[in-house]
């Protein structure tokens, strides 16, 4: 796997308004958080992340981060921690790094991507998908971009289990092998699960308003 390269500068200057500053001239601010306790403040450019994330591979593959000027250095393996975005904008506004060895073992989180056309939705049943990332441990150079289900065969009340996925070779699924990642499920199914939410709700709703009452009558005498 050749590691995607992505340059940083050093960051001297830190809190709320260095940061929008940064945002306003087409920077994000970022950490690094460094094997043992160091952490490293950095400034990205805004555009060569952007670039850098829109295919897809930055998230789960080795970054070899380029800090400085000084390009004759190697730069540091590290994968991406975590994106801040912002709830309405879209934009990333930090980023975090962790820095790693490529001879140690790690765990991290992959994306579940689906395939095909299930037999079960074609027919009107409904995707109840658990969960869209599974965590992962394994080798720096041997995180899969994504781990891959076909659905095509799935019909209503099929499910996905981790036991019945075939990891990449060196990769360990770190969840039970009786999870349950994704069900298809009958529209039936989904319209008696609301029904008894709205049906829980309103039997406990009596209760309360009854209980403030007696309290009501208790402080009265």
């Amino acid at each position: 796997m050749q590691a995607l390269k992505l340059f940083a500068e050093l960051r001297e200057d830190s809190g709320k308004g260095v940061a929008r500053k940064l945002r306003r001239d087409g920077k994000i601010p970022a950490v690094l958080y460094g094997r043992g306790e160091v952490t490293i403040s950095l400034v990205l450019n805004s555009d060569e992340l952007s670039h850098l994330l829109a295919g897809g591979k930055a998230t789960t593959n080795i970054l070899k981060l380029q800090i400085g000027k000084d390009t004759k250095t190697s730069g540091k393996d590290v994968l991406i921690r975590e994106i801040q975005r912002h709830p309405f904008r879209e934009y990333i506004y930090h980023v975090d790094f962790q820095e790693i060895a490529l001879d140690e073992t790690l765990t991290v989180k992959v994306p579940v991507i689906l395939v095909g056309e299930s037999k079960g939705i074609t027919m009107g049943g409904n995707l109840a998908f658990n969960r869209r990332e599974l965590e992962v441990s394994c080798l720096p150079d041997s995180i899969p971009e994504s781990i891959t289900i076909d659905i095509s065969d799935m019909d209503i009340g099929d499910s996905v289990h981790v036991e019945s996925l075939e990891a990449p070779e060196g990769v360990t699924i770190l969840h039970d092998v009786n999870f349950t990642i994704l069900t298809i499920v009958g529209a039936a199914a989904e319209e008696e699960e609301e029904e008894e939410a709205i049906e829980d709700e309103e039997s406990t709703e009596p209760e309360v308003i009854s209980k403030g009452k007696e309290e009501e009558e208790g402080q009265e005498d």
